[in-house]
C-alpha cells in the first residue's frame, strides 16, 4: 500500500483484514501496534517521529524551549539548572543553603559558630548569615566546599525533577484533549479507533498521520512555552531530597568540628570551659547590644566577643562619647558589673 492509504489499512485493521504487523508498514510514524484482539479498534497505537526535532516543529515550539525541553528529559545530559559558582554567591550571601539543613544539623553549626564567629547565633539575620559563611568557607574550606557540592547536586536534582514534572504535565494535559498520551522521549500513543475519528473529523482521509496531527495542532494552537526564559523558577523543596544532602552535610560539618578540636588541643585549649563560659554569658547578654552598668549607670557597656586560650570577654565601654575595649576574664566580667569601683572610668 502507498503512505495515502494509511486511513484505509486502519480501517482494514478494525475489520480484521491486515496485522498489526501490516499496520506499522503503513506510515513512517507507526512504531507499534498492541493488537487488543477483544476489540481490534482499541488496540494501542504508537506514533513515533524519529527525531524530537521533527515532533517539536509540528507544534511550532520556540526552539530554545526545544533545547529545554531536550535537555530535562534526557537520562545523558549534563545540563545544570543553577551552575556551582551561583551557589558559591548566594551561599557567601547568607541565602539558601542554611536553611535546608536538618536539627541536628543546626546544633552542630551553632557549635562551630560559638567558636569561630564572635555573633549570637541567629540564622534570621541576614547579615549573621553572611558572616557565618564568609567564616567556613575562609577557615574550613574543602568541607564547607563538599556542603556546597552537596547542595548544588540536590538542588539541580529538584530543580530538573520539577520542570520535568511541570512540563510533561503540560504537554500530556494538551494531548490528553485529543485522547493522545504525550510520552517524554517516546512520541505519542492513542488507540486506532481514536486515530480513524480525527481522519474523520478533520476530514484528512489522504493524509499520513503526521498530517492529521499538524491539522489537530493548527486548529488548536498550544498555550504554553517560555519554559528556557523561566527556567529559574522550576523549584519545589518537596523534590530536594533533604535525607541525602543533610548526611552529607552532617559528615562535612563534624569535618570542621573535630578541625577545631584538634586545634584547641595540639594548643593546650580547654575547649570545654570555653563553651561553658561564652553560653553563661550569651544568656545574659547579647554581642553588640548596649547595656547600663548595674552600679554605674553613667556608664555603658557591650559584649564585642570572646577570646581563647586563655578565656577573655572582650567589651567595650562608653561614658559621654567616649568608649574604650577591655579584654576581661569572667571573674572581672562580672567585677565590672557589680564592683565598678574596681575600675578607673576616667581612662575612658
Amino acid at each position: 500500500m502507498e503512505i495515502l492509504d494509511t486511513f484505509f489499512a486502519l480501517k482494514n485493521f478494525v475489520k480484521g483484514n491486515i496485522s498489526g504487523y501490516d499496520l506499522t508498514d503503513m506510515d513512517p510514524n507507526i512504531r507499534d501496534v498492541r493488537v487488543n484482539s477483544s476489540n481490534l479498534g482499541q488496540s494501542v497505537i504508537y506514533l513515533d517521529f524519529g527525531d524530537e526535532d521533527k515532533f517539536f516543529e509540528l507544534m511550532e515550539m520556540d526552539e530554545n524551549d526545544v533545547w529545554f525541553l531536550k535537555n530535562i528529559n534526557s537520562h545523558y545530559s549534563d545540563y545544570e539548572m543553577i551552575d556551582w559558582y551561583t551557589v558559591k554567591e548566594n551561599f557567601l550571601e547568607g541565602y539558601d543553603v542554611f536553611v535546608s539543613f536538618d536539627e541536628d544539623n543546626l546544633e552542630k553549626l551553632e557549635q562551630i559558630s560559638k567558636l569561630i564567629y564572635n555573633r549570637n547565633f541567629n540564622l534570621d539575620d541576614d547579615e549573621f548569615r553572611k558572616g557565618l559563611a564568609h567564616k567556613m568557607y575562609d577557615n574550613f574550606n574543602h568541607p564547607t566546599q563538599d556542603i556546597l557540592n552537596e547542595f548544588h547536586s540536590e538542588k539541580n536534582s529538584e530543580m530538573l525533577t520539577t520542570a520535568r514534572n511541570s512540563i510533561n504535565q503540560e504537554l500530556e494535559s494538551y494531548f490528553k484533549k485529543f485522547d493522545f498520551n504525550f510520552v517524554p522521549n517516546d512520541g505519542l500513543k492513542t488507540t486506532v479507533g481514536n486515530l480513524i475519528m480525527w481522519y474523520i473529523r478533520t476530514n484528512s482521509f489522504h493524509l499520513p498521520i503526521k498530517g492529521v496531527l499538524t491539522k489537530i495542532i493548527e486548529d488548536n494552537k498550544p498555550n504554553f512555552g517560555g519554559w528556557y526564559e523561566s527556567s529559574y523558577e522550576y523549584q519545589d523543596s518537596d523534590n530536594f531530597d533533604d535525607v541525602s544532602f543533610n548526611r552529607g552535610v552532617s559528615r562535612s560539618l563534624d569535618k570542621i568540628l573535630d578541625s577545631i578540636t584538634e586545634d584547641f588541643e595540639r594548643e593546650g585549649f580547654d575547649l570545654d570551659s570555653y563553651l561553658k563560659m561564652t553560653e553563661r554569658i550569651l544568656k545574659k547578654f547579647n554581642f553588640e547590644r548596649w547595656y547600663t552598668l548595674p552600679k554605674k549607670t553613667d556608664v555603658r557597656f557591650r559584649v564585642q566577643g570572646f577570646e581563647k586560650n586563655p578565656n577573655r570577654i572582650l567589651v567595650r565601654l562608653s561614658k559621654d562619647l567616649k568608649s574604650r575595649d577591655m579584654k576581661l576574664s569572667e571573674e572581672n566580667f562580672y567585677h565590672l558589673l557589680y564592683q565598678p569601683t574596681l575600675f578607673n572610668f576616667d581612662e575612658i
